[in-house]
């Protein structure tokens, strides 16, 4: 009998438990809905506005004394939220060894970055190899270390299609929906639209429309979900990708692979303080030297630091220039 008198009770907490998943499926089909239309319908690249405390108070103190801080930017290689999670434990370490409070800085586009470099508006970057071809003929900027990747992780552009496609050549994708990251991305933009500039073809008049994500990981959503034909993304964060969700690997299929290139860099802007950059330079080159920074190291893909070594960039550097030319070109 007791267990009768609560049985209307559990039929109606189920009920209630039932309607609020209802509600959440609902709420999250919804999300994805109004995603799909932001990226398809956005002209420019598709952004968050990443808002919390720590960034208002990160941005309230870069109108105090930088000389007491580091102004590191970081360009959003991935989501802003995924960059500021992934990246702030780096900063704060490397601001913590130069003895100086940290500063994170976020763009919402590359060329922001680049420009906020070449201003002395921060005092360091992490950007993509596309920010160091834009800006090394400006001679406003400086080459202070590059990554070492795990054996295995090279930086080079994919070429991803849904896996359920018939996709298996650029041919193929002639008037079809393709994602870039960013229009100064090297591996996400530069490299498929050089591809195509050697057959004679502009990626505007090949393409039936180009959507710019922001971030490789979302171009790599909008491939998945099938919200775009293709997309042309950096193998490094591909790897960590489906290092995250394996479940990818049978969502989408490579069509195409670059050659390899010169990696991610850090650069400084020309003029830097000579004692500034020379204990920023050490902190980076020695984080590998203990167990902390090699975790912090670890979670952002990376072995080690070493010296910036302009050589490694010169294929980029040709290939850059040469699709220069083809531009200009009638």
């Amino acid at each position: 009998m007791g267990l009768r008198r609560f049985r209307p009770a559990r039929i109606f907490l189920q009920a209630v438990w039932r309607i609020g998943l209802c509600i959440a499926l609902s709420g999250a089909a919804i999300f994805a809905v109004q995603f799909i239309r932001r990226l398809r319908e956005a002209p420019e690249p598709f952004l968050e506005v990443f808002q919390n405390q720590s960034e208002t108070a990160l941005k309230a103190g870069l109108s105090s004394n930088p000389h007491n801080r580091l102004r590191f930017a970081v360009a959003t290689m991935v989501s802003a939220e995924e960059t500021f999670s992934t990246y702030r434990r780096f900063v704060q370490r490397i601001s913590r060894d130069i003895g100086r409070e940290e500063a994170f800085i976020m763009r919402p586009s590359y060329e922001e970055v680049r420009l906020a470099l070449l201003r002395g508006e921060v005092d360091a970057a992490l950007v993509c190899t596309g920010i160091y071809l834009n800006a090394v003929d400006t001679k406003s900027i400086k080459l202070l270390v590059q990554p070492e990747f795990e054996d295995g992780r090279l930086y080079r552009s994919l070429l991803l299609v849904p896996a359920n496609s018939h996709f298996k050549t650029w041919e193929d994708l002639q008037d079809k929906v393709i994602a870039f990251t960013d229009r100064e991305s090297f591996t996400g933009c530069l490299l498929p639209s050089w591809v195509l500039a050697e057959r004679g073809l502009t990626p505007a008049k090949y393409f039936k429309k180009i959507i710019y994500t922001g971030s490789h990981d979302r171009s790599i959503t909008a491939v998945s979900a099938n919200i775009v034909d293709a997309a042309a993304v950096m193998s490094l964060v591909w790897l960590s990708t489906i290092e995250k969700q394996p479940a990818l690997e049978k969502q989408v299929k490579i069509i195409w692979q670059s050659d390899v290139f010169g990696p991610p860099a850090i650069l400084v802007p020309k003029g830097l303080d000579d004692s500034f950059e020379t204990a920023l330079r050490h902190a980076l080159l020695s984080l590998h030297e203990d167990a902390e920074g090699r975790r912090i190291l670890g979670a952002i893909g990376i072995k080690r630091f070493v010296p910036g070594q302009p050589e490694s960039y010169a294929s980029a550097i040709k290939l850059y220039r040469r699709y220069q030319d083809l531009q200009s070109k009638p």
